[in-house]
């Protein structure tokens, strides 16, 4: 089984995992979206560091660095 795993990079080296999809097609809707509205990824980005590093983390997103959704595939064994 293959899952399509989101991840957003941000300050230039910075990664987390945003969450996960078993379709691939369901993963490129939600990744054009997000980086088709830079506020709309801006807004995601900082819900994930404080839900991942905490809100204290937060100011030290560098809204000027692009902030990037993509996809990478998981082959899971089960």
């Amino acid at each position: 089984m293959k899952i399509y795993v989101v991840n957003c990079e941000f300050n230039l080296t910075q990664t987390l995992i945003d969450c996960a999809f078993q379709e691939v097609a369901d993963a490129e809707a939600y990744i054009d979206e997000l980086n088709s509205d830079k506020e709309k990824a801006i807004a995601r980005c900082k819900e994930l560091i404080a839900l991942r590093e905490g809100e204290a983390m937060v100011k030290f997103l560098v809204e000027e660095y692009a902030v990037e959704f993509g996809i990478v595939a998981v082959e899971l064994n089960v």
